[in-house]
């Protein structure tokens, strides 16, 4: 990489307050224009890891080197959210910014994501926080001792948090931190939301993915149990029929309430920060409302934002409009310099 070539220079402290651009008002816009705004990534090919779980499946995440010389080693796990793989949109765009700064970053596929298809016969969900620690544990066998933070995304923002407050599941000393990012952290009041009519689009489109999920498995694994898609037509009928009985759970509500991280987050040990926002479109409102207090927990709940979106007034440091991607970043330093958590409301 060229001196032309390398990124600027961060000077990072304390989150912006985030600006929502005028042309992009309101939680549904933020979210689509978020997703659809033209970003680039300029990762080199990775490397992959086969993660063995517990019941015998395996999961795939790619590493990708730093392309900068760091004082230090540092790592960032990235874990995609529902219908998503490692090579997402944002997932590449953030993991860029990354690399570029010298971190070493792993993108994580869930369960027959990605390039992880075919590789396992169960499926994932909001609160399967053991396959997260299962590739903590992977990484720390690859690079003993070396500080990681842990960034999950929507659905993965609520497991990354499930697993740091349950206690249940392993978590390395050298996770120095985690970013969650629009999380879920009330699955039931969520699932309830988009079912509501102005969340149909939404829903459709997460219901379309799921059964795409449930096919693939059919294909993969002949022992897979067949359920009646065409009778879903929501993402709680999906977690009624498929998710519940997949998982042990006696229905969608037993999953959701065994699942939420909003529960768990006063138990939180590991420093951790949450970014959300209160026009979320996937999200009840009063979600991110009176959450209990936790020296080590950080929010930064957003007036607006959508879901992912944050598409800002002012271009950040980083040169962009993503406010989000600033913010993460922001949090992952900070936790690599000890700096305690606080809390960021907007009102």
């Amino acid at each position: 990489m060229t001196r032309k070539d390398r990124p600027p220079v961060v000077s990072l402290g304390t989150p912006l307050q985030f600006t929502p651009h005028p042309l992009v008002r309101g939680g549904d816009l933020q979210t689509v224009v978020g997703y659809y705004m033209p970003a680039h990534s300029r990762l080199r090919s990775p490397r992959l890891h086969t993660v063995s779980c517990a019941d015998g499946d395996a999961l795939v995440i790619c590493e990708n080197a730093g392309m900068r010389k760091a004082p230090f080693k540092k790592i960032l796990l990235m874990m995609h959210g529902l219908g998503g793989h490692a090579d997402s949109p944002y997932m590449l765009r953030i993991a860029t910014i990354f690399v570029e700064r010298g971190w070493t970053v792993f993108r994580m596929n869930h369960r027959g994501s990605g390039a992880g298809r075919g590789k396992a016969r169960n499926t994932y969900h909001s609160g399967k926080s053991e396959d997260i620690s299962r590739v903590l544990a992977e990484i720390v066998n690859l690079y003993p001792e070396t500080p990681i933070v842990a960034t999950g995304f929507s659905l993965s923002g609520n497991a990354v948090l499930k697993l740091l407050g349950e206690g249940k599941d392993p978590v390395p000393t050298n996770l120095r931190g985690a970013v969650a990012v629009s999380a879920p952290i009330d699955l039931s009041s969520c699932a309830r939301t988009m079912e509501s009519p102005r969340c149909r689009l939404y829903d459709r489109r997460f219901v379309r993915l799921l059964k795409e999920a449930i096919v693939e498995r059919r294909a993969d694994f002949r022992d897979f149990p067949e359920f009646n898609l065409p009778g879903i037509s929501s993402v709680r009928d999906f977690d009624e029929v498929c998710t519940a009985p997949l998982h042990g759970f006696s229905d969608a509500e037993d999953y959701y309430a065994q699942s939420s991280a909003r529960q768990f987050l006063e138990k939180i040990t590991t420093p951790a920060a949450l970014i959300a926002s209160r026009d979320d479109p996937f999200m009840a409102r009063g979600t991110y409302e009176a959450l209990p207090e936790n020296r080590l927990l950080a929010y930064q709940i957003e007036c607006s934002g959508g879901h992912m979106g944050f598409v800002s007034a002012r271009k950040t440091p980083l040169g962009t409009r993503r406010w989000l991607d600033y913010a993460v970043l922001t949090y992952a330093e900070g936790f690599l310099k000890s700096e305690p958590a606080r809390a960021y409301l907007r009102s």
